[in-house]
């Protein structure tokens, strides 16, 4: 009887481990026929028996199938010994695509979309289900640095119908990966509910006034159970039983159930569960600093066993804003990665009373990898992982342009974080947290680094609301400068938008002093005393591989430059090491260090991976000797503008040689503060590849990069002017569009749209063009040549977009209004003729006025406050609009 019964255990036991194992991998009918199990085991156990777990159920669609559609110039079905069955479709640049057909699946919901791709670089998938709704923007990192050999993955959601769908990946006009195929099975049931403690539910309810106090025009009023802050323009309601928040602006109640968290340990502690709140009422304090006139007051959360929790604002009179951050403090040393003072988690936590085109917008860390803005509906709750944006952002309605900005204003130690989820057009969730981190966004590898003491500063954060969010954003950029003002210009650089020309876009490495000689001698005879200058200031810049030259010949280049009357500048990556060999001595160093020691690593020494170079530690004493030494050297040939590239790595999260360095971006302060040390105000600073923030070290920074002239390129551009013309004028003097080479725009209205990207946005105002080129030349004196043009240009204003809503692509209507005078820009992206009606009052243009074309100087009549438009494919217009 035991051996019987032992027998069957040992049968049930080999039928549980058999069945968990098996995953069936059903094909699509695009494949072979459904002859494969299809559904899944969900037979139900009697009493009794056995358990039998549920087989995950697979669906394999192949790229190269021939009933999928491939479109684009340049898509093919391509050999792929690691692919699945040996194929791979690739090409997937300048307008293509692959559309998956009949993706068939017997039941609705959620799926898991396993990619199966081959990348040597970060690039981007354009995601469509059955060809509705706006394509979702999928990141997707290199499988590894230059390798186009092997295959990785990258999973995201997408909502299915039963039965027949379609898949569409397209590349927005850019460059995607290489498919080999994609898998999917259906996501976990999701059993989210609201947590109790977080729902805002009845916390409105403080009870009754207890006292009040004046300070200013602001009124501080305690109740039995909360206070409320009133500062005449928004209201903070805090109450202390629940420990939740809601703040008002004019007394409309705009986000709710805001509450604080920090990482202690390995467990996250937010501020609800603690067992005591009281508003320090005694600690309230008057302020006056950059943003106004106002008081900080903390609310002191407590609980046996934790450290002092406060949670602290700045209120201000006549703003629209206030600023919040959280403090954490105790007896014995502390420790944290992780800091969020604005968070919510309940259903229409954050509601802006308009609910028509409602947008979130995600903004990059920074400029590198043909990183784009995204303005995506609010109504998202998949993937919210992969949408967490940079620093800042606003939740607006489009329509009525009503909207809500958060994000850090400090940038000394944290990479700020932005989660959200929203539904039923409001945001569900909300998270504005230090210590974000990211492989796709931050190219990070590991965790943010931690810092430790017996007090913990969170970032500050600015909470504002307003009638346009444009207003909203751009206040947000002059509370950074308040607390980090751009980097002065000083005496000996040229005041006004830098003009001129550099060498990358025309020759890039092939860079050689015939060719220098050339451009300077060309611009000197028929460009820069045609306009194109800033009150006679034009720089010559020499770009990488500027080490073509030798030493002697840099030193003539620079003396040729300036006979010409031209400036000349020059570019470096001071935090990154571009060969392979780590013994190699590092110049300036006297032997001392390798870049095997000066390299950036982890805690167990090994070396941190960027997908470009190798970062070096930016607190190393061997890396600010190499800095010494290549700025000593930019400073004895005479450079006077100096483009600094690739500045990210010195924000990467590592293991630093500065000790009481422990993020990334105290290490980029440290370096980058180092840097401009040295440069003694002597060159104008243009940083290429670099984060948002900080952004005290520089005069410009680019808002895009590598912009080849293209019309995909410059839309790529005008999607970062879009959403980021607000560093304009606030963070930065100016905003850089790139470069301007006119050969690439395929056509002359290309090329003239190039030029039009370039003047509306800040800017940094560079010709890009290879002069030995008679067709080049012709160009160049046509489209540099128009004081008009120039004029403009020289305003170094970042224009505004008219729509908010634009996904992640570029508005197509912008506008700028300068003393009264209004300009407009128009542009037509595709390569095919296209018609535009510009609702002029929408761009806040009305009343009585003349419309002018700059190019032509022609006066153009608008019908019914609207103006249409025929524009040739990649053509554009620039109006300027007088009263």
């Amino acid at each position: 009887m035991k051996t019987r019964r032992t027998a069957i255990l040992i049968a049930a036991l080999v039928l549980i481990v058999g069945i968990s194992v098996i995953i069936y991998k059903v094909s699509s009918p695009q494949g072979e026929d459904l002859a494969d199990p299809a559904v899944a085991n969900t037979n139900q156990a009697e009493e009794g028996e056995p358990q039998v777990e549920e087989a995950a159920v697979e669906y394999v669609f192949q790229a190269n199938d021939p009933r999928n559609t491939l479109k684009g110039p340049h898509t093919e079905v391509a050999d792929c010994a690691p692919c699945s069955d040996g194929k791979q479709v690739g090409g997937l640049f300048e307008g293509s695509s692959v559309q998956f057909n009949d993706v068939e699946i017997p039941e609705a919901g959620q799926y898991i979309v396993t990619v199966y791709y081959i990348s040597g670089d970060p690039r981007s998938f354009f995601v469509q289900a059955n060809g509705t709704g706006e394509a979702e923007k999928y990141d997707l990192p290199e499988v590894g640095k230059n390798d186009w050999e092997s295959v990785g993955t990258y999973e995201f959601a997408v909502e299915l119908a039963a039965g027949k769908n379609t898949l569409l990946f397209s590349d927005g006009d850019w460059y995607s990966p290489n498919l080999d195929k994609i898998i999917l099975r259906k996501a976990p049931s999701a059993n989210e509910s609201q947590n109790p403690a977080t729902a805002w539910g009845g916390s409105a309810t403080i009870g009754d006034q207890t006292s009040s106090s004046e300070y200013g025009a602001i009124r501080v009023s305690q109740h039995a159970k909360g206070f409320t802050i009133d500062s005449g323009t928004y209201q903070i309601l805090y109450n202390t039983e629940t420990g939740l928040a809601a703040y008002s602006w004019n007394g409309n109640m705009i986000a709710k159930g805001v509450y604080s968290s920090v990482k202690l340990g390995d467990q996250i502690v937010h501020n609800y569960e603690f067992d005591k709140r009281q508003l320090l009422a005694n600690e309230i304090a008057p302020v006056q600093d950059g943003h106004g006139k106002g008081i900080k007051l903390a609310v002191r959360n407590e609980r046996t066993g934790l450290p002092a929790f406060d949670q602290i604002y700045y209120i201000y009179e006549g703003l629209d804003y206030f600023v919040t951050e959280q403090e954490v403090s105790g007896s014995e040393e502390l420790s944290t990665n992780y800091m969020a003072p604005v968070v919510l988690s309940t259903g229409g936590g954050v509601d802006l009373g308009q609910y028509e085109d409602n947008r979130v917008l995600i903004v990059p860390f920074d400029n590198d990898a043909w990183s784009r803005h995204v303005s995506k509906t609010i109504n998202t709750s998949l993937n919210n992982d992969k949408y967490v944006g940079s620093e800042v952002s606003a939740i607006f309605d489009n329509a009525s342009r009503n909207g809500l900005v958060v994000g850090s204003i400090t940038h000394d130690t944290w990479k700020t974080g932005i989660y959200w989820s929203g539904s039923d057009n409001r945001l569900n969730e909300l998270k504005v947290y230090g210590g974000f981190t990211s492989r796709n966004v931050t190219y990070d590898r590991i965790e943010h680094g931690a810092i430790s003491g017996t007090t913990l500063k969170s970032p500050q954060i600015f909470v504002g609301f307003y009638g346009d969010y444009r207003d909203g954003m751009e206040a947000y950029g002059r509370a950074n400068a308040v607390v980090a003002p751009p980097l002065s210009l000083g005496p000996n650089i040229p005041e006004g938008v830098p003009v001129g020309w550099n060498s990358w876009g025309a020759y890039a490495e092939h860079l050689s002093y015939e060719k220098m000689v050339a451009v300077s001698d060309f611009f000197h005879d028929h460009i820069q005393n045609a306009s194109f200058n800033n009150k006679g200031n034009v720089y010559i810049n020499m770009d990488s591989f500027w080490d073509n030259l030798t030493e002697e010949q840099r030193i003539d280049m620079v003396d040729k430059i300036r006979k010409n009357k031209q400036i000349p500048g020059s570019y470096h990556t001071p935090f990154v090491y571009w060969g392979k060999n780590m013994i190699e001595k590092v110049e300036g160093t006297d032997g001392k260090y390798t870049y095997g020691d000066i390299v950036l690593k982890d805690k167990d020494g090994k070396i941190v991976p960027h997908m470009m170079g190798y970062a070096l530690d930016p607190t190393h004493p061997g890396t600010k000797m190499k800095m010494d030494f290549d700025i000593e050297r930019f400073k004895r040939t005479g450079y006077e503008f100096l483009k600094l590239d690739f500045l990210t790595h010195a924000a990467m999260e590592g293991e630093h040689y500065d000790k009481s360095v422990k993020t990334g971006i105290q290490a980029y302060n440290q370096g980058m503060a180092y840097l401009i040390e040295k440069l003694e105000g002597t060159m104008f600073v243009n940083t290429s590849i670099a984060p948002l923030f900080p952004s005290q070290y520089a005069h410009a920074r680019r808002i895009s990069c590598d912009i080849d002239g293209s019309i995909g390129s410059t839309e790529y551009q005008l999607n970062n002017l879009t959403y980021g013309w607000w560093q304009n004028g606030t963070i930065y003097h100016y905003t850089d569009p790139d470069y301007m080479t006119l050969e690439k725009g395929e056509t002359f209205e290309g090329s003239q749209t190039r030029v039009n990207a370039a003047v509306i946005s800040g800017t940094v105002y560079l010709s890009s063009d290879d002069v030995t080129k008679p067709e080049n030349q012709k160009l160049m004196k046509q489209l540099y040549t128009n004081p008009r043009i120039n004029e403009l240009a020289m305003k170094g204003k970042a224009f505004r977009t008219v729509e908010g809503n634009t996904g992640a692509e570029s508005s197509d209507t912008f506008v700028m209004e300068d003393d009264g005078t209004h300009y407009l820009a128009v542009f037509n992206f595709s390569k095919d003729a296209a018609g535009k009606n510009v609702d002029l009052a929408r761009a806040g243009i009305t009343g009585s006025y003349k419309i002018t074309d700059l190019w032509t100087n022609k006066t153009v009549q608008p019908e019914d406050g609207k103006l249409k438009l025929e524009l040739k494919g990649r053509e554009s217009k620039l109006y300027k609009i007088t009263f």
